[in-house]
């Protein structure tokens, strides 16, 4: 090994040593909760800016539409003259006019016909951009709500590793044995086990008078609220397996759409439906027979799947009611407006889902 490398790597193990000196794993946590807040932010901001732009456009598809359906009202109004003029035998130079105002009128009504068609398109995917930016903003409220639980449990843990490694180094700077330190211990768990015995007689003493009295009825509001709630949850849900309870999960995530949950009894069932339409895109692909009406088709199909079987995580579910799986999602799905030109490059192979019977 020469001098140079030689150098660079005590030169790294240096620098690796400081920094873990450095490195506060409170401040760290803090910092990446204040990020996943930023981008909160943004979220927010680019689902106000993508309902402003939806907005405008289905505010001009409905001028549009009206001006269409104006245009063409008044050319069937001059079309209607022009007829009953030449029925009438009127001048040619008459019917003609009535006739040249139509054919312009019906011009126009073809032009807004296009950009209406036009319009119709770009508010689908407006409408589908707005609600994938809604989805994700669920998404990341998820991720900052379980961060926010589990940074305080992880600071004190690591306040408690800290205090921990203190008192081991003290206790280990110690030379002399411990006689002393155990005679005092012994001397005060004496005195706390006599508190406790006072303690404890006082209590009886205060029972007894109580029973010779009258016994006050006993309120338990919070109960009966925490019943009602669970009752109202099953009313709305139709479902009496609610969140808390033993159900077990497994996850599918979409690119910017959120993780969605399902029951791990519908397992089997939802794979083998998810594959059917995996395969059949892939197969097609292959073959050079997927066009895009089939791929939007069986593509829309799979995420209406989920959402069926599904819950939300951040909405429908916690990230802790869900578990383990969320960190680990069985199925990763693209975008779900998803190109067909992407899509002939994703849909190749085994595809995106796991085999059920795997």
């Amino acid at each position: 090994m020469g001098l140079i490398s030689r150098f660079r790597n005590v030169f790294r193990s240096k620098a690796n040593a400081v920094l873990d000196k450095m490195e506060d794993p409170e401040e760290q946590l803090d910092y990446l909760y204040e990020q996943l807040l930023e981008q909160k932010k943004m979220a927010a901001r680019a689902i106000r800016d993508a309902t402003a732009d939806r907005n405008l456009i289905r505010n001009e598809l409905d001028e549009q539409r009206s001006e269409m359906q104006q245009d063409h009202d008044k050319a069937k109004v001059y079309r209607a003259k022009a007829l009953k003029l030449d029925q009438e035998g009127a001048g040619e130079d008459q019917i003609a006019k009535y006739n040249d105002a139509a054919k312009q009128l019906l011009a126009g009504f073809l032009s807004h016909q296009k950009r209406v068609e036009e319009l119709d398109e770009r508010l689908v995917k407006a409408n589908l951009s707005v609600n994938t930016l809604k989805e994700k903003q669920i998404d990341l409220d998820a991720k900052i709500e379980d961060l926010r639980s589990r940074k305080e449990q992880l600071k004190s843990e690591w306040r408690m590793a800290e205090a921990e490694e203190r008192i081991s180094s003290s206790l280990a700077g110690f030379e002399s044995d411990f006689s002393d330190m155990d005679l005092t211990l012994g001397r005060i768990e004496g005195k706390i086990k006599h508190k406790k015995a006072l303690a404890e007689a006082s209590s009886e003493v205060m029972a007894e008078q109580q029973l010779s009295g009258s016994l006050p009825d006993l309120e338990l509001p919070s109960l009966e609220a925490e019943a009602a709630l669970a009752e109202l949850d099953r009313e709305l849900t139709g479902d009496p397996a609610l969140p808390g309870t033993d159900t077990t999960y497994f996850c599918i995530a979409m690119s910017g759409g959120g993780t969605w949950a399902i029951e791990e009894q519908n397992r089997e069932k939802v794979l083998e439906q998810l594959n059917k339409f995996d395969d059949e895109i892939t197969q097609l692909n292959e073959k050079n027979q997927l066009t895009p009406e089939k791929f939007d088709e069986m593509y829309a199909g799979m995420f209406s799947l989920i959402r069926k079987q599904g819950r939300l995580v951040g909405r429908d579910l916690t990230a802790e009611d869900v578990g383990a799986s969320y960190y680990q999602p069985e199925v990763k799905l693209p975008p779900e407006d998803l190109d067909f030109e992407e899509a002939q490059q994703v849909f190749q192979g085994e595809g995106l889902v796991p085999n059920s019977n795997d």
